[in-house]
């Protein structure tokens, strides 16, 4: 069967196993698992379902969802502090970033990337035809803004920032990327799949600049990274062309209803971010104590860990023997003694405290 050429080598983003195959792999129950490797909330919005149970009779699933979404989209705009036609719904953040791909990028083109980063952006770069450009964070993980500037040409189609980034949890410089909108007219997106965990956003800017788009998401602080919904947020000229490749009924009937309910329960969702990083606190007190281990600061509810007298990948191994599995990193430049985690519930953190300190010795 013929195929696009590329994709004869091209390796594809590495898929999260199931805890059922983790499991199998080490000889061990689906239960004894414990994860701290997607970033997401480990707490379960139980509410939220019980009340979509009560609207089961009256969804129509035998019909397409109305494909503005606009009952969700109202809400949004609240939460948001916008305009609705400042937002597009879609199915997770991932798709929305494939939208932004088939957009802007040109076969051949050069995107930006500030790095180490989320490594989908990568994949869905390639995928589009595009070539990466990376650019290598500063020595505290922060973006080089003037490496980033001198960088883009003719050929820039795209930058693609990360806030918090993932996986290093730092913040993309506001006044900085303010001065990279206005020198430039290149779209610029920024992803703030973790912005509950900071309160700390750029989409204020939209309406001033036409070349920046926000990425967002319920898969992380609303506790809902298996309904498979996300939003963007641009101007809304930008929105409009934006529209203009955004598939047909992406977001089910019942992930635009699960969202409507979880959008008129916000207090659950600043509980869950309050509860998480009150728990990263405790972690950190007691990480903090741990010999060969330092801790990278980060504004989110994951962070970086780093080993001194090991690589990440052996302090992997070591944990998932245990039943506890984390973000191995250390195949990235830069990363080689990293590894990452995110915060779980109370009893998770202290078993995952006491297999560091086994492990790091």
């Amino acid at each position: 069967m013929k195929i696009r050429k590329f994709l004869k080598n091209f390796v594809p983003y590495s898929w999260e196993p199931s805890t059922d195959d983790i499991a199998n792999s080490i000889g061990k129950n689906p239960n004894e698992i414990t994860r701290f490797d997607t970033n997401v909330s480990h707490k379960t919005p139980i509410e939220w379902l019980e009340e979509l149970s009560k609207e089961f009779n009256n969804l129509e699933i035998n019909r397409y969802p109305d494909s503005s979404y606009i009952s969700v989209r109202k809400l949004l705009a609240d939460y948001c502090s916008c305009n609705v036609d400042n937002l597009i719904l879609t199915n997770g953040a991932d798709e929305g970033l494939f939208m932004i791909g088939s957009m802007f990028i040109e076969p051949s083109s050069d995107v930006i990337l500030s790095t180490p980063t989320y490594s989908y952006y990568e994949k869905m770069i390639q995928i589009m035809g595009g070539n990466v450009k990376e650019i290598t964070r500063n020595s505290d993980f922060s973006d080089d803004f003037t490496k980033i500037s001198d960088s883009i040409n003719d050929n820039t189609s795209l930058i693609i920032l990360c806030s918090p980034n993932n996986p290093t949890g730092n913040l993309v410089d506001k006044n900085s990327l303010e001065k990279l909108l206005s020198s430039s007219d290149v779209p610029v997106v920024v992803d703030e799949a973790y912005f509950e965990f900071t309160n700390e956003t750029v989409a204020d800017l939209v309406n001033l600049y036409d070349n920046l788009i926000v990425v967002r998401t319920f898969s992380k602080a609303f506790g809902l990274a298996g309904l498979r919904v996300g939003y963007l947020l641009s101007s809304i000229s930008t929105t409009s062309l934006l529209n203009k490749v955004r598939p047909p009924n992406s977001v089910g009937e019942l992930s635009v209803n699960l969202s409507r309910i979880a959008l008129n329960n916000i207090d659950w969702i600043a509980n869950n971010v309050t509860e998480i990083l009150s728990e990263k606190i405790l972690f950190i007190e007691q990480v903090s104590k741990i010999k060969n281990v330092d801790i990278i600061p980060s504004t989110s509810n994951f962070m970086l860990l780093k080993f001194t007298n090991t690589g990440g990948a052996d302090i992997y191994e070591k944990l998932l023997r245990k039943g506890i599995v984390v973000r191995d990193v250390s195949g990235t430049p830069g990363l080689e003694n990293y590894i990452r985690i995110n915060i779980g519930l109370h009893d998770e953190n202290n078993k995952l405290i006491q297999a560091i300190e086994e492990v790091s010795v």
